[in-house]
């Protein structure tokens, strides 16, 4: 069964136009991937990768990559989530005082983030 179930997914990939067939296939294997991957996880771990080669990039290297990044991703089925995580990761990397002064200015009435940044 399990072998019909692959021959009827390369079928239906194939019949998609490519745009879509990249989207889908995108979207599927960004959340195969998440998390740690298993020992025989086929297409690598690209996360520790990615974290090897960024300890080795200028960091101009790293915001033309990760500006570059972003717009590929655009409004793509992989985008969202993607551009989530990097939220949260460029969010994170400022410094308390600087989200705390960030949302005082875009929420001067303190209606979305109450006591915390």
């Amino acid at each position: 069964m399990r072998a019909e179930w692959a021959k009827a997914l390369c079928f239906a990939i194939s019949e998609c136009h490519p745009d879509d067939a990249k989207q889908i296939m995108a979207a599927a294997l960004d959340d195969m991937a998440a998390g740690s991957p298993p020992k025989a996880f086929p297409f690598c771990d690209i996360r520790s990768d990615a974290d090897w080669w960024a300890d080795c990039a200028h960091p101009a290297e790293l915001e033309c990559y990760f500006s570059s990044a972003l717009k590929r991703l655009g409004n793509r089925a992989l985008g969202v989530k993607a551009r989530k995580r990097l939220f949260v990761a460029l969010w994170q990397s400022f410094p308390l005082a600087d989200r705390q002064a960030f949302l005082s200015r875009v929420d001067a009435d303190g209606r979305f983030c109450k006591g915390g940044a």
